[in-house]
């Protein structure tokens, strides 16, 4: 059954607080004032009964000089649409921990994690996460993915956070989380890596005429926008294969 509409406007007010290097204790886990009643109508009348709730608790993990570990560095909760179980839930609130490849929600003031295995879609900030199992190819990890384009050919990228520690002097060092995309095109049966243009174009050699005069035509720049570049080089290799 579909979770009830919330007001969206409140829960973009949601906002995690970290109140020290550490991971917070769970009074730690502050909300703005406009979302005290919407968050507390949510958990009163679907949070307890809601299936999605049974994950294990989740400590925000510690800031960073510079970065976090979360999806476009957003360590709080959005609305979102989700499917758990099957079951497609409106206006759930749930960040993205890249690093840990978690996904994370709130409830009763304290945050937990979704369970991956039930969890097959999100859609948050205008992208489209799937759980997905590449079953060893190429390398690529389960977890979930970040889908771009979906249609004969498929364009997923793998989302990945990396610690950097910046040696600033010999008594302090920086902690830095840097931001590492790895983009997957899927031709037939089979998922490529393509980190260039000269990897998009060889994996589509056999239309490679046609996508260099749709390139130029469309002033599609991979160097600026690689993935916006792939997305829409593999959606028209597939109109023009039919």
């Amino acid at each position: 059954m579909l979770i009830k509409t919330l007001v969206l406007t409140a829960f973009l007010g949601l906002i995690v607080l970290l109140s020290s290097a550490q991971s917070p204790p769970r009074d730690s886990v502050l909300y703005s004032t406009a979302a005290v009643n919407t968050i507390n109508y949510f958990n009163a009348n679907i949070g307890d009964q809601s299936e999605i709730y049974s994950g294990d608790q989740y400590d925000l993990l510690p800031p960073a000089n510079k970065g976090t570990f979360y999806f476009q560095d957003k360590n709080f909760c959005t609305p979102s649409l989700i499917c758990f179980n099957a079951k497609w839930h409106k206006d759930i609130p749930v960040l993205y921990d890249v690093y840990n490849d978690v996904i994370v929600s709130v409830n009763n003031n304290y945050l937990f994690v979704l369970k991956r295995d039930k969890l097959s879609d999100v859609f948050l900030l205008g992208h489209h996460f799937v759980y997905f199992d590449p079953k060893g190819q190429n390398n690529m990890p389960t977890g979930f993915y970040d889908e771009l384009y979906d249609g004969r050919s498929k364009v997923l990228v793998k989302r990945i956070k990396t610690i950097f520690d910046h040696q600033v002097s010999a008594q302090f060092a920086e902690i830095i989380y840097e931001d590492h995309s790895t983009i997957y095109l899927k031709k037939g049966d089979k998922f490529l890596e393509i980190s260039s243009k000269g990897n998009l174009k060889d994996a589509l050699a056999d239309k490679k005429k046609q996508i260099n005069e749709f390139m130029r035509a469309n002033k599609i720049n991979f160097n600026k926008d690689k993935e916006g570049a792939v997305a829409k080089v593999a959606g028209y290799y597939d109109q023009i294969s039919n």
